[in-house]
C-alpha cells in the first residue's frame, strides 16, 4: 500500500497517516506544497511600480519556505525512520500539485479538513483536490478529538 500525506499545520493528519502506514506496512510519502499563486492573487496594479508588490511577494515566499521547513521538520520527527517513504516539497498551485502527486499510483490520500496551506486557507480546496481522484481519501478533522 502507498499513502500520500498532504502536509499542512494539522498534526492529527500526520499522526493518522503514520498510524495507517504502520498498521498496513505501507509506504508513506508526505508532500508539502510551497504556494506559488500569491503573484496571481495580488494582480498587477500601481503597487508594482513602488516595489510594494515585490516586497510582499518576497515576504510571502519567505513565509512559505519557513512553513515548509517547520512542517517537514515536524513530519520527519513524527515519522522517524521506521516507515518507508519520503518527504516531498514542490512549488506551485497547492491544489494542482497535490492532485498531480496523488495520481502517481497512491492507494490513499490523507489530508486535513479544513486544509490550511497558503492561499487555500481562504478557499475550500478539499472538494477540488478530491474530485475524481484515482485513490481513496481520508479527511482528518483539525483540532482535538
Amino acid at each position: 500500500m502507498k499513502i500520500l500525506l498532504a502536509l499542512d499545520d494539522n498534526p492529527r493528519a500526520a499522526t493518522e497517516a503514520l498510524r495507517l502506514a504502520r498498521e498496513r506496512s505501507a509506504t508513506l510519502n508526505a508532500l508539502f506544497v510551497i504556494d506559488a499563486t500569491w503573484e496571481m492573487f495580488t494582480g498587477h496594479d500601481w503597487l508594482s511600480g513602488c516595489n510594494a508588490r515585490i516586497g510582499f511577494l518576497e515576504y510571502m515566499l519567505s513565509q512559505e519556505e519557513e512553513a515548509a521547513a517547520t512542517a517537514i521538520k515536524a513530519c520527519a520527527e513524527t515519522l522517524g525512520t521506521e516507515i518507508p517513504g519520503a518527504l516531498l516539497t514542490v512549488t506551485g498551485d497547492v491544489v494542482e500539485e497535490i492532485r498531480k502527486e496523488a495520481c502517481k499510483g497512491y492507494d490513499l490520500l490523507v489530508m486535513s479538513t479544513p486544509f490550511t496551506r497558503g492561499l487555500e486557507i481562504m478557499r475550500d480546496p478539499v472538494a477540488k483536490i478530491t474530485k475524481n481522484l484515482p485513490c481513496d481519501v481520508l479527511l482528518v478533522k483539525a483540532g482535538s478529538r
